[in-house]
Order: C-alpha cells, then structure tokens, then sequence
C-alpha cells in the first residue's frame, strides 16, 4: 500500500486506492503537471521478485498501449519508482458494467444494442491487432458519467500468436463468462472472446448469468455440458433475432460462433428489425444441440409373445402375380399418379425459377472488391453501397452486409454492403478566452459535451474561458468526448480572506512552484516553450506578475521551459506494407495427420519488426506477429539529432532494412 500523497514518478500525486488486486493495486492519483486525475496500476510490493507476475503486468502494459479506441481504456505512461512498476491510464468515473446492469435491470433492448455494440467495437480493434483479452466480463467494463463504455484489465491478454501459452494460464479468468474450450485449458483463441462476449449479452437482457453453481468447477461443467437457459422462456419480448445472437455466440464448438466480433455486431445491429421477426431458432452445426434424435426401445414383451411353431412350412405358397394386381389395385393406381406428380415437379424445378437456399457469407473487413467476388461465389450479388464512419473498420472495407452475414436466402439474391468511411474525426478549436455562451455554442454545434468548472481570476474577466480539458488541435470523435471549461468567476472581492501578495516564481522549478500553489491555495494554469536560457522543467514567467495581490482560489498561469529548441524530439511516422507470401501449397499438407502436428506455417507470414530510435534499441524486437494477408504498418520514430533504423523480416528473410532520418 502506498500512502496518500505520495508522488509516484515525481509526477503522480497519489489521492486515494481504489481497488486492490491479486497482482497489483490501483490508485487515484494526480497528475500535476496536466493537473487532471488519473488510475494508476502498481505492482503489489510482495510481488516484485516474482518473475511472472512482473512479466504479466509488463504484457497488460504493452497489450493495451497499442490498442487506441474510444472504448478501450488509455494507457497514458508507463515507468518505474523505486524499482516497482507502474502503468498509468486514463480515469474513468463511473460504476463497472456489472453494478450498472444490478442497479439498472431490466435495461431497455436499444440500450443493451447500444452498450454491446461499444464493446464489440472495441474487441474488434483488439483482435485487429491480434490480441485476445481473455477475461472479458462485466466486472472488467467500465462505465463513464455519460454512459460510456471502457474495456479495462489486459492483464492476461495474449497475441493470437503466442503459441506457449501455460495450462495455469490457460484457465484464467472468471469462469461465469469462460468458454467449454478455455476451463479445459485448450487453445484459446478470438472465438474464446466472442463466448465471453455473449455471456455479457445475456446478462445485460437478462439481469443474470445463465449458470451458477456451488463452485468453479460446477458452473465450468455447465458451459461445457448444459445449453444455454432459453431467454425468451422468461421473457417473451426478447426477440428471437437478439437470442438468436447469444446462441450463436455461446455455441460450445467455436466453429458454430461468429468467424469476427464485427460478424457478431452486424448481426446484433439489426436483431431488432421488423424483417427478422419470425426468424427460427439457431441450431449449432458441430457442437451441443437441442434436437438429438429418438431412442426407439425394443420390443420389452417380445419374449413373452409365443415361438413360432417349428414345424410350420417354411415356405409359402405361391400366389400368381396376376392375382395381386387384382388384390391391390388400388394401390398402383396411386402410385402411379405419384410418379407422375413427381414427375412434373422436378419439370417445374428445372425449367421454373431458381429456389436454391444458399448463406450468406461473412465479409466484414474486406475490401469492396473482395466482398463482392465472395458474394458472387456463394451465388449472390452486390446490391446498394452505402458509406458510414466507423472507428473499428478502415476506409473502404466492409463494415456489415444487409442481410446479415449467416442468413438463409436464394441464390441470386443482392445484398447490400455498408463500407466504412473510416472514423469521423474532428479537430478541437480553441475557445480560450471566449465568452463561455459563445465557447458552448461553437463546441456543440461540432457535437461535443460540455462541462463548466469555475475558478476565482484577477486576470481574467468573468464568464470569459481560461483554459479547456482537451487541447486545441486534437483529433477526436466529438459524439464520444465531453470537454470541460474552466471558466472565470472574476477577482471575488467579498472574499473574507486575505489576499496574497505573489512571489516571483521565475526561474525556480516547477514542482517548488506546485508546493507554492498548493500552500496557499492557488490554482496553476501550465504552458510549456522553449528557451535557450531558462533550464528545462524550471519557470520562464509567470502570470499575473510577482508582487500583484491576488486572492485564494485564483489562477496562475506560468511558461515552463522545455529546454533548448535543438534538443526537440521529433516524432517521424514510417508508413509501409508487408506482403503475404503464401508458402503452403496442398501438397505439403499430410491430410491424414492430426491438425495439432501440422507445421506452424499454417499461421501465415511471421512478421519480425526492429525499430532503432531515441527510445528503442535494434537488437529488441519491436513487433511479433503473424499475418494471413498483406498488412499495412505505421511506426512512430522519436528522434533528436540521429537517424533511425527500420528492419522486417518475414519468415525469417530480411525483406527490408532501411534507414530513417528527418
């Protein structure tokens, strides 16, 4: 445990804990400089020397700081204090999904859609970037003031290829939300994400968990044995389109669920549609179903009935075939008309209107060409195109299919495809120094959410912006951001307090100046420039001047130097595009071996990524993963003065080695 008020990093004032975990705690804390709060996730003190666990937490650190999603939480900074590790993310205020479902069921079927189509979203980046969470549940979603959605706790994810995963690992994770595959401690895979994610669904329309038990193992053996409690048996409401959608997703053969989290959320959107109101039941192909045929018990009594008297003939007499015709008329003569009924139909069927079923594949994430040589294969065809913003799907690839992908239809039929227009992103303006109605009505029309908080100022007139919680010129979604005002209430002059007579600041550091605000309860506004005379980290000027009388509660604004312009970092982003090289041909396939002996080149191309820059060292591997299809990369390089260096090698052949300058 650390004590409050500890600064953590010399940046991260600690303010309360919020949680403690088997392998680290989590605090509330400060950020001085940025002055806003943050989660920060430290490594318990027990186990610091446990190789392990200090591995697991350095994984949850790199899994979520590559995934950026307005639904996933951010990693903000990672570092270490006093030899501990610890990672910083973004703080969210708000209950976790399973006590907002407790307080608030039954929750209304839109906002299920709406609450479940932010986390599909977000595991559909994640497994984009082929990292599989692993320990999806309501305990592990967050919920913001505004309703929105943050997956957090990567603490046991793993890249899709990482093959040496632990049996003890493999059963990780609460087990109410586990699929039959991960308690067996089998391979777990995207599908394994998708059982958990339907598991979530059911409770959010149900209000409870399909299985519960005395213990872990019992309720284990209930995914693996039992099928899933029919929704609509408690609640007639339910569509079966939206059940139809938790069974899916919780099939027990990960072949019957969905091949992709957006699959499963383009089936979702449209479960509540007029059209699919008399859809039947879904019924597994491989694994458990509800339909096993009949027994047909033998005769009980058949050894009671009386033996045949061996003595009889064992041949009968012979009857003329001409006397059974006359017998049995009748039944010929319906025979025949079934023949000829038969007959005509099979006519009808070959020169008549093609009614062949076929299903719709899953062209989600493809590409519009692709998506329509599939269609045409499957013996469908493209229909209407409409374009939509999407944060999870890149421009011009295949967001959903109209219907959706799994659906019985006839062949020839069109279906119509929804293509992303990749994510509606909009630059933040600046409104300091407005008139805060005017700053509203600007950041409104735009879409965003605004928040006022108001702080005493000399120096800046009442109702006018001092400073905004999102920076100008940021790129962000304005649907999905609130930005708080900090909004002058004037110099208080029936303010019972003494006023301050303010010292010069100039030239000393910035943390004295934080304990100087803090002491006599000044709030600091910080602006950062850079100088060739004024150390880094310490004061270029401040304002209101020194020796001006302010009164407690006001704001200061102060230039912290950044030190010397030629010793800027520059952030240079290296575009490029590795190529799938397909090197399995069917004849390297053995079709009578076991698929768990087969060569990993059935993963793909194994990619190898090293990058040479101010912070990262050649001889580490940057990225490790393999691809199934060609892959586009944009790398960030940090460089001051230096040239970077870029290498790739895939399939452990050098495919490019270049460097990097600015």
């Amino acid at each position: 445990m650390i004590d409050k008020g500890y600064l953590l990093g010399e940046r991260y004032r600690i303010i309360d804990i919020l949680g403690e975990g088997g392998m680290a705690n989590v605090y509330l804390a400060e950020d001085i400089i940025l002055q806003r709060k943050v989660a920060v996730k430290l490594l318990r003190l027990d186990l610091r020397k446990e190789p392990q666990t200090e591995s697991r937490f350095q994984r949850e650190a790199l899994a979520t700081s590559e995934l950026s999603h307005p639904n996933i939480v951010s990693v903000l900074d990672v570092g270490t204090d006093q030899g501990l590790p610890y990672m910083v993310m973004e703080y969210v205020d708000g209950p976790d999904l399973k006590d907002y479902i407790r307080e608030n069921s039954p929750l209304d079927l839109d906002e299920v859609i709406r609450i479940m189509d932010q986390i599909l979203s977000a595991v559909a980046l994640a497994h984009k970037h082929n990292v599989i969470h692993r320990d999806l549940k309501p305990q592990n979603i967050l919920m913001d003031q505004r309703g929105n959605v943050k997956i957090a706790d990567f603490g046991i994810a793993v890249a899709l290829n990482q093959s040496s995963i632990t049996q003890t690992n493999a059963v990780m994770g609460s087990v109410h939300y586990m699929s039959p595959e991960q308690t067996r401690g089998g391979l777990v895979t995207a599908q394994s994400d998708i059982y958990s994610l339907g598991i979530i669904l059911y409770e959010l329309i149900t209000g409870t968990v399909p299985f519960s038990g005395e213990t872990p193992v019992s309720v284990a053996l209930k995914h693996a044995q039992e099928p899933i409690p029919s929704i609509r048996r408690k609640d007639k409401k339910v569509p079966q389109a939206l059940e139809n959608v938790v069974l899916k997703a919780t099939s027990k053969d990960p072949r019957d669920r969905y091949a992709s989290a957006q699959a499963m959320q383009a089936d979702l959107d449209t479960s509540l549609e007029l059209s699919r109101r008399d859809e039947p039941i879904f019924k597994p192909q491989y694994g458990l179903k509800n339909d096993d045929p009949t027994i047909v018990l033998s005769d009980i009594n058949a050894k009671n009935k009386p033996k045949a008297d061996s003595k009889a003939p064992k041949t009968q007499e012979k009857v003329p075939f001409w006397q059974n015709v006359r017998k049995h008329w009748l039944w010929f003569v319906f025979i025949g008309i079934a023949a000829v009924l038969i007959v005509s139909i099979m006519a009808f069927a070959l020169t008549g209107k093609n009614t062949t079923v076929v299903r719709i594949p899953d062209v989600t994430n493809m590409t519009e060409g692709k998506a329509r040589t599939k269609l045409e294969k499957a013996g469908l065809v493209a229909g209407k195109i409409q374009h939509k913003e999407s944060d999870s799907i890149d421009a011009g690839k295949v967001i959903s299919t109209n219907p959706s992908a799994g659906s019985t239809v006839k062949k020839g039929r069109s279906v119509d495809l929804v293509v992303s227009k990749g994510a509606g992103m909009v630059k933040v303006p600046d409104v300091t120094g407005m008139d805060y109605e005017d700053a509203v009505n600007k950041l409104e029309k735009l879409g965003f959410s605004v928040i006022r908080e108001n702080q005493n100022s000399t120096t800046v007139p009442e109702d006018e912006v001092i400073s905004q919680s999102v920076a100008a010129g940021v790129e962000v979604k304005p649907s999905q951001t609130t930005i708080t005002l900090v909004v002058s209430q004037g110099d208080n002059k029936e303010d019972d307090k003494d006023t301050i007579k303010l010292k010069d600041l100039t030239g000393e550091t910035l943390s004295s100046a934080q304990e100087y605000a803090e002491k006599n309860d000044l709030t600091l506004q910080i602006t950062q420039d850079y100088s060739d005379t004024v150390e880094k980290d310490h004061i270029i000027s401040m304002k209101p001047e020194a020796g001006t009388e302010v009164h407690p509660g006001s704001t200061i604004t102060i230039t912290v130097s950044k030190g010397k312009a030629d010793e800027v970092t520059t952030e240079i982003t290296k575009t490029f595009t590795v190529n799938y090289v397909d090197n399995n041909s069917s004849e390297d396939i053995d079709k009578d071996a076991d698929d768990s002996s087969q060569s990993s080149d059935n993963l793909g191309n194994h990619i190898q990524i090293y990058i040479k820059d101010d912070n990262h060292s050649l001889s580490n591997i940057y990225r490790d993963l393999y691809i199934h299809d060609d892959m586009n990369f944009s790398i960030p390089f940090y460089l001051k003065n230096g040239s970077g260096q870029l290498k790739v090698i895939r399939d452990g052949e050098t495919i490019l080695n270049e460097k990097v300058t600015k």
